[in-house]
């Protein structure tokens, strides 16, 4: 690592939610262990306790899809560095001495999730849990894995690109399922997540207007959210961040995983314990629901 790389970063966390304690934890966590980064709260209320080291930003209340356009239209008006870093309490740093100077290069980079945009010869389709690996020595085919948001690493070119590029346009499709009681849509892609808008939908307009989004070897070093087939033969231990709605940080004296499923639970999901393993030799204690 550069001396000075963490000075050109605010670390920020956006919560809808009254309580967003366990935002200004990980912020803390993560602002302890990068030196020379900024760290901001953005969220309604300013948690008991907020160390004065970590700025607060109110903002409204929020829904899961209203934080989906705040990151999209908004991020960009409550940061003033080149990058942010976005974490969460179910995502934040594991080792800055796993941090590489070329995460600087990519304008967007974040862990490769289970979902990816597939286009072959003769059409173009969705693909889930990871089945997508299995098509990349195909002829003709072209792979666009989703990079989770969720703990990203973005650059304020990318942060604005919406506002600046205004034929960039978000759309949402017509939802795939309409049902249950009481009625519920779905869609099979998550296209109202953000995270798959940016590097799913919109990535090659955005590619178009020179935002550089990172490789796929690349943003498996960043972070990970959950294992699969693209991690085969990866070290835990060289990884630079996580994320999961399935992990939380508890405390960080001592650091404490909490996870919100059953060690047997987690056992049934491809490589999870492995990562239970890193983060114990990492110092973490793990708690799990049971």
């Amino acid at each position: 690592m550069s001396s000075g790389a963490f000075e050109r970063i605010t670390i920020v966390s956006v919560s809808g939610l009254s309580d967003a304690s366990g935002a200004a934890l990980s912020l803390t966590w993560c602002q302890q262990q990068m030196p020379g980064a900024r760290a901001l709260l953005c969220s309604p209320q300013a948690p008991r306790n907020l160390p004065a080291s970590v700025d607060w930003q109110a903002i409204q209340a929020m829904n899961y899809h209203e934080y989906s356009w705040f990151m999209l239209f908004a991020l960009w008006r409550v940061v003033k560095t080149e990058f942010a870093l976005i974490v969460q309490d179910d995502g934040w740093v594991l080792s800055t001495e796993n941090w590489r100077d070329e995460f600087l290069d990519y304008d967007y980079i974040g862990a490769p999730i289970h979902l990816a945009y597939v286009q072959t010869p003769d059409d173009s389709r969705w693909v889930r849990g990871f089945q997508w690996c299995n098509d990349f020595d195909r002829p003709g085919y072209t792979i666009t894995p989703v990079l989770n948001g969720g703990f990203s690493l973005r650059s304020y070119r990318l942060m604005r690109a919406l506002a600046e590029h205004l034929d960039i346009r978000v759309s949402i499709p017509p939802p795939d399922l309409v049902e249950g009681d009481p009625l519920r849509m779905y869609w099979h892609n998550d296209v109202l997540l953000e995270d798959v808008q940016l590097s799913g939908v919109l990535r090659s307009a955005l590619e178009m207007k020179g935002l550089r989004f990172a490789p796929l070897h690349i943003a498996g070093r960043f972070a990970i959210e959950h294992a699969g087939a693209v991690h085969h033969g990866m070290d835990a231990l060289s990884i630079f961040g996580h994320h999961s709605k399935l992990r939380r940080l508890a405390s960080i004296e001592p650091p404490t995983i909490s996870y919100t499923i059953s060690r047997a639970k987690a056992s049934e999901l491809y490589g999870e314990l492995d990562l239970v393993k890193m983060f114990v030799r990492r110092g973490y204690r793990v708690e799990f629901a049971d």
